[in-house]
Order: structure tokens, then C-alpha cells, then sequence
């Protein structure tokens, strides 16, 4: 493979571009046939940008709520032939050239008219991949070659120039796909020539799982875009229709839970290449993923990528079988876990005591240690390390939230925080409370799109210092 050279952009001058873009005034594009509105349950605005075959760029909105496309715009052609294309965000694009360069195309103006400014060059030689992805997570993915090469670069910029396109890995091969989407960190979704739906997840260099999410039913698709939230869109090639679906769980490796929503357009999608900007969208009903933790709880309060991503499975499964269900539920849950553990199934307090905090609820003293172990048929008072293993540390979590505390789940239903913190037992303080408070109004409002009312976070009689009594509950056991 070449070697890639990044350069600056400030080259854009020095080279002697023509981007007859950056001053081309769009028109808007002819009215399509569209499908009656569907509801998604999903909020935000998808930003789906086009490369038609002749270079022109295309633009068009589409409310994630209704599934409708607001005013289509097409703009300038792009000054040279396009092989691939990326949305970074709603405004700022990247792009491959047949001839292996790459380039950042920001956009300036998409309401009345799509219009971008000069493109910047990122690099000229080396960008020869077939197909660029973004996870909207800070990473870049390409595929490339007969045997399915994807490579992963990091962003370290909203609009990166050169030098901050950076870290280049390669994550391994097989990735045998006609079309390219991230859907979340780590993760994207191809089709095959053949008409199969696939969920790629990529942790980790030479860690790359693909599972089938379709065995049929995507043949013919010229393209692929996710806007995030598990929604993602197909451009049909022989009908030029773009379809709207949605997985419930991006992050369980099956296709079962995806939906069809319907049809955006029914024809009109000519371009060779579409792409969405990711993470714009939100669709609380599906699977909880790291972005959408961090944008409950803010990213400093969210473990380690790779480690909370690796749980979320166990846990989301074990959040089924809790009844962990309604928005309440869910918000006081996830936001105990990030206080006690950062989301992190293998976080562990530290120290020489023996049955210190460990799990996503860190699980703490011997009496929990050995009401936990004969539930689930372990001795985790001589193998308390198990607490914070992922096969225990889900089921444990789920375990001392409905069966060692039976009245969790009904504090939340009440929205009362003062309840939920009194069953999980932590050494209360006026300002931890508050702080867990806020975040369960962050996540309810982020699975309901409001705050809470009447929420309760502090018990009618503040405790005084020392003052044990207060969290003392009376469902827990005896030691």
C-alpha cells in the first residue's frame, strides 16, 4: 500500500484547486413520492448527504420521529470523481477521490440552498479504500481489497485537518461488504452482493465479530446510512427508494428486533454513495448503548469504552429479567451503576477488606457476598473475584435491585431517589445524593425526551453526621 502524506490546509491555495462548489448556488430537488408518515419512537434529525454519478452533492433532512424528508437540496458537483464518502457530522464531510486522495468538504449552507466551502486536503495519495465509515464515537473505518481489510483511524477533531486523522490500525479482514454504516462505537452494518444483512463489532484490533443479521431481503442495495439510535437507512438501487428500519438492540448481534418503518421516498434516490451524520438521532426503546450513556451521564462518568461496551449485553439482558422496563426503571438504574461503578461490570473498590465493593452495584460485606452466592449456586465467600466477573456481575446487580431489595423497582415507578438510595445503601451525603438525583433525571429525560416531576431525593429528615441509623434498611439481612 502507498504511504499516506497528510498535509495541512492551508495547501488548498498553494495547490491551485478550482472548487466550483464553494460559490455554486443549489436548487432544491424535485418533489418525490413519499409514504405516509410512520411513527419510530425515535427523536432527532437524520442528516443524510449523496454523491450522485456526475459528482453533484445532495442533502436531505429527514424527521426521525415521522420518518418524512424535509426540503431536498442538490448543490455543486464536487471537482473531481468521487470513490467514497463519510459524514462526520451534519456539516462536515469527508471523501475519497478515484485517484486516492482524501479530502474534508465542510459544509456552509443547507436550508435554502447546499452550498460547502473549498474543500480541504487531507491527503493526495494513499486513500485508494473502497468504502469509509464513521462510528460517530471518534474513529474512521475503511474497507479494503478482495479479502475485506477494515482499518481504523482515530479523529482528534469535530474537523480534523491532516495530521489529527490519526493512529491508523488494521483491525483484520473478511469484511466482505458492497456497502459501509457506523451505527456506534465500534460498531458498523454492510450488505452483500448476495442480500445479507451485517452487524460488524470491532473492540479491538484482530477482534473483529460479524454476525448475520438478514440472511436475504437487502439484495440490490446501493447504500447504507445510520444516523444512530439503531435507525438506518437502504437506498435501492433498480427502484432508487430509500427504506427506513430500526434495531432494537444494535448491540446484540441479532437481527430479530429490527423493524421496517417504511419508505422515505419511494424513487428519486440516484446517488452512488450516501451517508449520515452519526449520533444525531435517539431512539430510547432500543438497546442501551455507550453513547447513549455519555449522553445520560457525561463522559467522564462513563468507564473505559471497551469494558463498559463488553457488559452491556449481560446487562441489558439482565435488566429484561429484573423488569427493568419503563423509563423510571431505567433511569434509576443506570443512574445507581454509573454512581457505584462508572458502568463498568469489572469495577472493584479496592483495599484489603476482603468483601470490598465489586460489580456494576458493588456488591459489598459478607452477608451480601453469601445471600449472592446461594442464589446463584456459587461460594462467592471463597471466590468473591466472581462478583465482578462478567458472567456474575449483571445477574448480581439484577439480583440485589429486585430480589435482596423486592421494593427498588416501585421507588423508581415513584420517581423517589431518597427510596432507591436507602435500598442500595451507600454512605449517604448531601451532596452524592444530589448528584445521583440529577443523573436519574438526565437518563429519564433522555428516555422520555422530559424531566421528571416530583421527583424525590432527600428523605423528610436530612441525617445528622454519624448518623447510621438513616441507612440502616430493614430488608437487609441480618449479619
Amino acid at each position: 500500500m502507498p504511504s499516506v502524506h497528510f498535509y495541512g490546509s492551508a495547501l488548498a491555495v498553494a495547490v491551485g484547486l478550482s472548487m466550483a462548489g464553494s460559490a455554486a448556488t443549489s436548487t432544491p430537488a424535485a418533489p418525490l413520492k413519499q409514504q405516509a408518515a410512520a411513527s419510530t419512537g425515535c427523536t432527532g434529525t437524520a442528516h443524510v448527504y449523496g454523491v450522485r454519478r456526475d459528482g453533484t452533492l445532495t442533502y436531505a433532512p429527514i424527521n426521525a420521529a415521522t420518518n418524512t424528508k424535509g426540503r431536498g437540496l442538490v448543490g455543486a458537483k464536487l471537482p473531481w470523481p468521487v470513490r467514497s464518502l463519510a459524514a462526520l457530522s451534519h456539516d462536515t464531510l469527508l471523501v475519497t477521490t478515484t485517484g486516492g486522495a482524501l479530502y474534508r468538504v465542510d459544509i456552509t449552507s443547507k436550508t435554502k440552498t447546499l452550498k460547502f466551502a473549498t474543500p480541504v486536503p487531507m491527503a493526495y495519495t494513499g486513500w485508494t479504500y473502497d468504502k469509509l465509515a464513521t462510528d460517530g464515537a471518534g474513529h474512521l473505518f475503511a474497507t479494503l481489497g478482495t479479502n475485506g481489510q477494515l482499518f481504523r483511524w482515530d479523529l482528534l477533531a469535530k474537523k480534523p485537518t491532516g495530521g489529527q486523522i490519526a493512529n491508523k490500525v488494521r483491525m483484520g479482514s473478511g469484511v466482505l461488504v458492497s456497502t459501509l454504516t457506523g451505527v456506534a462505537g465500534s460498531r458498523l452494518m454492510g450488505t452483500t452482493t448476495s442480500g445479507k444483512l451485517i452487524g460488524i463489532n470491532t473492540p479491538g484490533a484482530g477482534r473483529i465479530t460479524q454476525s448475520t443479521l438478514a440472511s436475504t431481503g437487502y439484495d440490490g442495495v446501493g447504500g447504507l446510512a445510520s444516523a444512530g439510535g439503531g435507525l438506518f437507512f437502504s437506498r435501492t438501487a433498480a427502484t432508487e427508494a430509500l427504506t427506513t428500519r430500526k434495531d432494537a438492540n444494535i448491540a446484540d448481534g441479532v437481527g430479530t428486533d429490527i423493524s421496517l418503518i417504511g419508505s422515505v421516498d419511494t424513487s428519486g434516490w440516484t446517488q452512488k454513495l450516501i451517508s449520515a451524520a452519526p449520533r444525531n438521532v435517539v431512539c430510547p426503546s432500543g438497546g442501551i448503548t455507550y453513547d447513549n450513556l455519555v449522553t445520560m451521564f457525561g463522559q467522564s462518568w462513563v468507564g473505559e469504552r471497551s469494558t463498559v461496551e463488553a457488559g452491556l449485553p449481560s446487562l441489558q439482558a439482565e435488566m429484561v429479567k429484573g423488569q427493568v422496563n419503563n423509563p423510571a426503571r431505567k433511569a434509576a438504574f443506570l443512574a445507581t451503576l454509573v454512581s457505584e461503578s462508572a458502568m463498568r461490570y469489572n469495577a472493584d473498590q479496592g483495599g484489603s477488606f476482603t468483601y470490598r465493593g465489586r460489580g456494576y452495584i458493588q456488591l459489598t460485606n459478607d452477608f451480601n457476598y453469601k445471600d449472592a452466592g446461594s442464589y446463584f449456586g456459587i461460594n462467592l465467600l471463597s471466590s468473591p473475584d466472581l462478583a465482578k466477573s462478567l458472567q456474575y456481575s449483571a445477574p448480581i446487580a439484577r439480583w440485589y435491585w429486585t430480589v435482596a431489595r423486592t421494593t427498588t423497582n416501585t421507588y423508581a415507578d415513584n420517581h423517589d431517589m431518597n427510596g432507591v438510595n436507602r435500598n442500595i445503601g451507600f454512605a449517604w451525603n448531601y451532596e452524592e445524593a444530589t448528584k445521583r438525583c440529577e443523573r436519574f433525571k438526565s437518563a429519564y429525560k433522555f428516555f422520555t425526551g422530559s424531566y421528571p416531576s416530583n421527583t424525590i431525593c432527600y428523605p423528610a429528615r436530612l441525617p445528622a453526621p454519624g448518623d447510621r441509623e438513616w441507612y440502616a434498611h430493614p430488608e437487609r439481612s441480618a449479619s
